[in-house]
């Protein structure tokens, strides 16, 4: 079934097509009676204005597309409502898309956003390569969720690292641990993991979930860094016969499925602020133009302490 154009409106109301284009751009030309005729003939048929022509004609949609890496991830939706919030606020529409947490899927649904032409597009943990981010960048505004970029054209948002390293060790400090590891199951150093080996030591810095109990005096507390890494560090905890906090207190760095309900202490920047930080310079970009220098913004940390941390055993 075709969509109802501006000449059905104006034929049913009984006016020209000028008259009806006026009315839908909200022209105050246009006398009350006639404006009323003409917006009940668009409700009688349906009539939607097309709103990716009108922006495109007007250079500007009123449309920002985002990808997210993964749907599945409850960070992804957190941050959706961040980057929505901003959004409505500025009076700006999301298109929203997904590489399913694989660089060939997401490096389709980017050129996918790139054809329409949108106003801009934020892209939440990327995947795809720096250099295919630049390439994005160079033909429209970017903003990038989670991941620091060089580059100058792109703006980034991503969490204090060093700070959640920080006040993470701190906090088990205060509960009087002093055997403190760190565990990463990344398959490459992350600049997390050098930050915990910088203030841990690199002999507490372990990549085998298993490998803490073996030890003569092994760790009373861990920072499992990232959701997966965590889940492999409780499961260990169990296989081992470790009770968590009572033997072993347990942070992970993220925010894992589940965790409220686990319930899991966790340090991580808020999601949400990440995505409303990142659609505000994002919008900022597009109103204002390239900026000078690009953005570089970092969000705190929230520690949520929940049932896996407690005072060490003596």
């Amino acid at each position: 079934m075709a969509h109802p154009t501006l000449e059905d409106v104006a034929a049913r109301a009984g006016v020209s097509r000028a008259l009806v284009s006026l009315v839908m751009r909200g022209s105050p030309k246009v006398g009350r009676e006639r404006r009323e005729a003409v917006l009940e003939a668009a409700r009688e048929l349906g009539y939607r204005p097309n709103a990716m022509a009108r922006g495109l004609a007007a250079g500007r949609t009123g449309i920002v597309g985002v990808l997210l890496a993964d749907l599945h991830e409850p960070v992804s939706a957190a941050i959706h409502d961040g980057l929505a919030e901003e959004a409505a606020r500025r009076d700006v529409r999301l298109l929203l898309t997904t590489g399913r947490g694989r660089p060939a899927l997401e490096r389709t649904a980017l050129e996918d956003l790139l054809d329409l032409r949108l106003d801009g597009v934020v892209l939440a943990y990327p995947r795809i390569t720096a250099a295919e981010i630049g390439r994005a960048a160079a033909g429209s505004p970017v903003t990038v969720v989670g991941r620091a970029l060089r580059s100058a054209g792109v703006d980034c948002v991503t969490g204090d690292d060093a700070a959640a390293v920080d006040r993470a060790i701190a906090h088990l400090t205060s509960l009087g641990h002093s055997r403190i590891a760190c565990l990463d199951l990344g398959s490459r150093p992350s600049p997390l993991r050098r930050t915990c080996a910088a203030v841990l030591g690199r002999t507490a810095v372990l990549t085998d979930p298993d490998e803490p109990w073996r030890a003569p005096e092994p760790p009373t507390a861990v920072l499992a860094l990232g959701d997966a890494t965590g889940a492999a560090a409780l499961t260990a905890l169990l296989r081992a016969g470790r009770n968590v906090p009572g033997d072993v207190s347990l942070i992970v760095h993220g925010d894992p499925p589940g965790a409220r309900s686990a319930p899991v202490t966790t340090i991580a920047p808020p999601p949400r602020e990440l995505g409303r930080l990142a659609m505000a310079a994002l919008l900022d970009r597009i109103r204002d133009g390239a900026p000078a220098k690009a953005r570089r913004l970092t969000v705190p940390p929230l520690l949520t302490e929940r049932g896996t941390t407690g005072p060490v055993r003596r």
